[in-house]
């Protein structure tokens, strides 16, 4: 029996993202040559593979089973690869990073200019990716690093197969009307006023209701906003007060006012994640991007700044569901 490893990343794929379309999207090739792959390996391996459900397929016991030790497989050639690396004088080759907006432009990008600087011949490359996809691009190969947010009291699970490396905290503000002449950062004193924040069931929510249920009162949400640009105006507009970690004010529009939140305590963490191989060190590209980003910080705490009218917060980022 003879398995061509071309074809086993194609089943690694459709197992980790569900369907072949979804494959096919991240493999950049059309779904027809997904499904011929699969259709090759089965012979390969002389069991069906796949089956329908629905509109859809699944693995079958052996697509399981062949799956599994696909990553195996897959798992040892990266093992290889960084092992053949770490031979080699200096740092060289690409690192692909994935990073949600903010984190992408105020962190990944200085660091990767700081990382380019020390070794000419590394090659950093930045695509801004949501949370839950960066993750899948990241166990299937597609990205070499992600980097990712938590907030307090809503951590962000991660399957055996990936590493963290903590990168930076990023405190939470309260953000107000500049009208309203509050200037304490104690939640307290907002108990009987309107409240803006995200959508159901994002950590940004469940993180303002926690730190308001600290304070002794649950919020009257009047709005909500997934953007923390669109906070930021709402709060300008007068029409609430919010919480929103300091990584998101780069850009403050006229009409706010932030302060450090002082009662309760609580912030956003950041961190870098990278495929675990076993034992095995990184590549040294690798190694030398997750130094410079858990360095220095791209933005000192209180680094946010004012603004002009017709400038919105562009590197505001969103608040995703987990």
């Amino acid at each position: 029996m003879n398995l061509d490893a071309r074809r086993l990343r194609v089943l690694h794929e459709v197992a980790l993202r569900g369907s072949v379309t979804a494959a096919a999207a991240a493999l950049h090739v059309t779904p027809s040559a997904v499904s011929q792959q699969l259709v090759q390996l089965s012979r390969e391996a002389g069991h069906e593979l796949v089956e329908r459900a629905g509109r859809g397929i699944v693995l079958t016991p052996a697509g399981q089973v062949l799956a599994s030790h696909a990553k195996d497989v897959l798992d040892a050639v990266e093992q290889a690869v960084a092992g053949l690396a770490a031979l080699r004088h200096g740092v060289s080759g690409t690192v692909r990073v994935g990073a949600f907006a903010s984190a992408a432009g105020a962190l990944v990008a200085p660091a990767a200019a700081r990382a380019r600087a020390k070794h000419p011949e590394l090659d950093v490359r930045v695509i801004e990716a949501e949370d839950q996809q960066s993750r899948l691009d990241l166990r299937s190969g597609s990205l070499d690093v992600v980097v990712l947010q938590e907030y307090d009291h809503v951590p962000v699970p991660l399957v055996d197969d990936l590493d963290r490396h903590p990168v930076t905290t990023d405190p939470m503000h309260l953000i107000t009307p500049v009208d309203w002449r509050r200037r304490t950062g104690r939640l307290s004193e907002l108990r009987d006023l309107p409240w803006i924040a995200s959508a159901e069931h994002t950590p940004c929510l469940r993180s303002t209701l926690h730190a308001c249920r600290l304070a002794g009162f649950e919020p009257d949400i009047r709005h909500r906003a997934v953007d923390f640009a669109l906070t930021l105006d709402l709060v300008a507009a007068g029409l609430g007060a919010a919480l929103v970690p300091e990584l998101a004010l780069r850009h403050v529009p006229p009409g706010v006012h932030v302060e450090p939140l002082v009662e309760p305590v609580t912030e956003r963490r950041i961190f870098a994640v990278t495929r675990a191989l076993g034992g095995t060190p990184q590549r040294p590209a690798v190694d030398a991007l997750l130094a410079e980003l858990s360095g220095p910080a791209g933005v000192p705490h209180g680094s946010f700044r004012r603004s002009s009218p017709d400038v919105r917060a562009s590197t505001a980022d969103r608040c995703m569901r987990p």
